[in-house]
């Protein structure tokens, strides 16, 4: 199965990414390469088809490659480019932003798809390359779906994911039909083979890995443990940034429902004496870093050679996930590297890892410390810990846990005045944040219920004197990101 695959790839923006999730989610395996690949490393790699998704129309890609002789698929603003690379003369949008009825033609990739009334964000009027016919077409006479059969290139002027409730079954049909793929891609298989593979990668050997209770180091871990067993380290390094009351619930889970017994290295102090002072966001994280790579590498005694990470496919994709310097020496180990996040989620379930903490929403490296605008000292860290608490408590007794994927309180700078035992006092303000973001391409703001919202700020106003004001973040993306630092 090692040639059995589609190879996404990305001309920028998130859809690439959404394609290569939904086709997965289909059981076809399929990896994600920037839009420049050269076609010489197309043919070294030999997918079975391309799927070419992002960008606009004038991000091109390499015309060479719609002559490899492989399948392609060219959605949204791909397939205008496919077409004018092809010789087509474009007229230019004749419809954006609204609904019209797109009716399907005989074609393998809709079948099993039937008329009906889709969102479309634009769809081009052009004349078509030779050899090209329309293969969907709207009342209107526009072809927002094309194709040379003879020559196996599809080109679709929308993304099946987000604007067609039968986007999965055409990204099926594409992979199955039209690319001899076979869907073998299941949290079984990749199971089955990354334990084979790390036994024969360590062999005798022993590794170290760093456990935070977060889903993806967790993940990890029991992988790793099923594939080594006590030859595998854990490490819980207490940085003192926390959630309230989250060491502990880590500790316990990893011993009384895993079967494992982490090495617990409390480095509280090192962290607060090190983040004394520093109120940059980006010398926090640098900080927090440093201080953590210390501590693990205490931990990694004489005979050790390998350091397993949780790192994930976006992380990869991203550029982010390096290994700090500090730990060189070490081998690097990545059993859930070519896993996205629902994928991490669906493992751990077929590994026993208990959905709750699965269901755990993401949290950040440096923890509470870019949560704590300005210097974080163990003052405001419990301030902060307390008040987040509050909302947490408050957004699951709503029953909003599990429609939101981020939700937590952040300390802020700002003092204002508050009336406590009949005159005015400075205090701290507090922000929330909640956000559903189903994935990076589609990230809102949560409308909370405003009862909810006052019954939170009424019990952080009261039950934490120190804090006088509760703001709500309603910024969403692309001008703010998730977290305020």
């Amino acid at each position: 199965m090692e040639n059995d695959f589609i190879l996404v790839l990305d001309l920028g923006g998130q859809q690439a990414l959404s394609m290569a999730r939904k086709l997965r989610g289909q059981n076809y395996y399929c990896e994600v390469h920037a839009g420049d690949i050269a076609p010489e490393t197309i043919r070294r790699k030999a997918p079975k088809g391309l799927l070419l998704a992002g960008g606009a129309d004038g991000r091109a890609f390499d015309a060479q490659i719609l002559e490899l002789g492989l399948p392609v698929l060219a959605m949204g603003p791909c397939a205008r480019t496919m077409a004018k690379l092809l010789g087509a003369g474009c007229e230019g949008p004749r419809l954006s932003g609204r609904v019209a009825q797109i009716h399907f033609l005989p074609c393998t990739l809709f079948d099993g798809l039937g008329t009906s009334d889709r969102f479309f964000d634009r769809i081009d009027a052009m004349k078509l390359p030779e050899g090209f016919e329309p293969i969907a077409v709207t009342d209107d006479d526009l072809a927002p779906a094309f194709a040379c059969v003879a020559k196996n290139l599809y080109g679709l002027q929308f993304y099946a994911e987000s604007n067609d409730p039968d986007g999965a079954q055409i990204l099926a049909n594409f992979a199955g039909q039209i690319c001899n793929c076979s869907a073998y891609w299941s949290s079984e298989f990749y199971v089955e083979r990354e334990i084979g593979y790390l036994r024969e990668r360590i062999g005798d050997g022993r590794a170290i890995t760093a456990i935070s209770g977060g889903v993806d180091s967790t993940v990890c871990a029991v992988l790793m443990h099923r594939a080594i067993g006590e030859r595998l380290k854990c490490v819980f390094v207490d940085t003192g940034l926390l959630r309230k009351g989250e060491a502990e619930t880590v500790r316990h889970v990893f011993r009384e429902h895993l079967g494992l017994e982490p090495v617990v290295i409390d480095a509280r102090s090192q962290m607060l004496s090190a983040l004394a002072g520093v109120t940059d966001g980006q010398e926090k994280r640098r900080v927090v870093k440093e201080v953590f790579v210390q501590a693990l590498r205490g931990a990694a005694e004489p005979g050790v050679e390998f350091l397993a990470e949780g790192t994930i496919y976006p992380d990869l994709l991203s550029g982010e996930g390096e290994r700090p310097a500090a730990l060189e020496g070490l081998k690097r180990i990545e059993p859930i590297r070519m896993l996205f996040k629902d994928e991490v989620r669906a493992i751990g379930e077929f590994l026993g890892v208990p959905r709750d903490l699965l269901a755990r929403q993401p949290f950040p490296g440096p923890g509470l410390a870019v949560r704590c605008i300005g210097e974080v000292t163990e003052e405001k860290l419990a301030l902060l810990r307390d008040a987040d608490a509050i909302f947490r408590a408050e957004i699951v007794e709503a029953g909003l846990d599990r429609k939101l994927t981020h939700y937590f309180a952040i300390l802020t700078d700002i003092r204002a005045l508050g009336r406590r035992d009949g005159r005015a006092v400075p205090g701290y303000t507090c922000a929330l944040r909640a956000i559903s973001a189903p994935d990076a391409a589609n990230v809102s703001i949560a409308k909370l219920p405003y009862d909810l919202i006052e019954r939170v700020v009424q019990r952080i106003t009261s039950q934490i004197p120190e804090i006088s004001r509760v703001l709500y973040d309603v910024t969403g993306k692309p001008v703010a990101l998730e977290e305020w630092e």
